[in-house]
């Protein structure tokens, strides 16, 4: 597959440009140094980008390398997924019927003496004539059972109709795992700080977005990672590989602290180019910060800026999204074929606060608003950590160690 081939190429000279070896790069990305192997190979690709972006990063790729490096490995996933099922094998050819025996040649009927072949005949009939009614028996009730799937479908159809009319969003809660984006709720009352929400003038709300957007919030893609947990030291697991992040997250009920970069990639849905023109920060609450411990991922702060990146001050009276230094902004144009990577980096100092992201985009005659969120109407929530006990997980380390605070 081309893409896959570009993909291990670009990694393998942005690993001989570091200077690292496999052992060295694999230690450091929380992978076995076969798979890293693999990869570089074009043996493998994985199924998150969170290990390519973290090799890009470690490896000092420039932010064009990056986004070029997330394009081909979108793409290269999208091709393996869309891959067609093998054909099913042909049945077997049907058993030629017999060849008529003459009935000089049957063997002569077993019969006991005085049973006339017409009784016998009789028989058969009455046999045949009791299938034939058995067969309507079972036809009718297939019929009958098909009728009543149907009618329970339309009433399922129906009552999944009335929910989504509904447009119930959940209330705010705890990070979810499950990574999507949903469509913008109707305009509610703002929050304190909160941005307004709704649709931009001249949208359609009953019509689809044409893009789809793939969240990766948080997960040691730089070094300054670090979440508040409610739970003691010794009943924190040790850091995981960037592939079970998420899981580990959801496990101690990890919220980000102070800092959390959230990554979306934009793609489009059909041939038509679709334009992204901006991207807001709703706020839907904003508490005291979470009064728990911090677990910091690593020592000191890394990584390069996107080419699409932002920052946003959550503690402001209405936080907007501000082009990063050294970055471009929107708008940009996405299409089916040709992905856009843009970034969001949030922090607060000063409080808990869950938002959500809303994209705008246009295409054509249409326009509209996509929210963004962590999956199934669950926000993103950062905490401020000043002044609460922090610690890490030295490399080599057996357990969490704490150390002094550093903003």
């Amino acid at each position: 597959m081309r893409e896959t081939e570009e993909v291990a190429q670009l990694l393998r000279e942005l690993k001989s440009r570091s200077g690292l070896s496999y052992g060295a790069l694999a230690k450091r990305l929380h992978l076995s140094t076969s798979a890293l192997h693999r990869y570089c190979n074009g043996d493998v690709m994985p199924t998150e980008f969170a290990p390519l972006d973290r090799l890009s990063r470690l490896c000092e790729a420039t932010p064009e390398e990056r986004v070029e490096l997330h394009r081909l490995w979108v793409i290269a996933r999208a091709v393996r997924g869309n891959k067609p099922p093998a054909a099913p094998e042909p049945p077997e050819p049907a058993a030629a019927p017999a060849p008529p025996v003459p009935a000089a040649a049957l063997p002569a009927p077993d019969r006991a003496p005085g049973v006339a072949p017409r009784r016998r005949a009789r028989r058969r009939g009455a046999l045949a004539v009791a299938t034939v009614i058995a067969v309507l028996a079972v036809v009718g009730i297939v019929v009958i059972g098909l009728k009543t799937n149907q009618a329970g479908a339309a009433d399922s159809a129906r009552a999944a109709d009335s929910a989504r009319a509904a447009d119930v969003r959940p209330s705010a809660g705890a990070p979810s795992p499950s990574l999507s984006a949903s469509r913008s709720p109707s305009p509610s009352p703002s929050a304190a700080g909160a941005s307004p929400s709704g649709t931009p003038a001249g949208a359609d709300p009953s019509t689809g977005a044409p893009i789809t957007v793939s969240v990766q919030p948080s997960g040691w893609l730089t070094e300054c990672d670090r979440y508040v947990v409610n739970r003691p030291p010794s009943e924190v697991p040790r850091p995981p590989a960037v592939a079970d992040v998420a899981g580990w997250v959801s496990q101690v009920g990890a919220v980000p602290g102070h800092y959390q970069s959230v990554k979306l990639t934009v793609q489009g849905t059909g041939w038509e180019p679709v334009l992204l023109t901006g991207i807001n920060v709703r706020v839907t609450r904003v508490a005291a910060p979470l009064a728990w411990n911090v677990y910091s991922m690593g020592e000191g702060c890394g990584g390069g800026v996107g080419v699409h990146a932002y920052d946003v001050d959550l503690d402001a009276a209405r936080p907007v999204p501000v082009v990063s230094d050294g970055s471009t902004g929107l708008p940009v144009r996405v299409s089916e074929s040709d992905p856009a990577v843009i970034e969001v980096n949030a922090e607060t100092t000063s409080h808990d606060v869950s938002w959500y992201l809303e994209l705008e985009w246009t295409t054509g005659t249409r326009k509209g608003m996509l929210t963004v969120d962590l999956g199934h109407g669950t926000p993103f929530r950062t905490s401020a950590v000043k002044g609460r006990p922090l610690y890490t997980y030295p490399i080599g380390g057996t357990a969490w160690e704490p150390r002094p605070f550093q903003s």
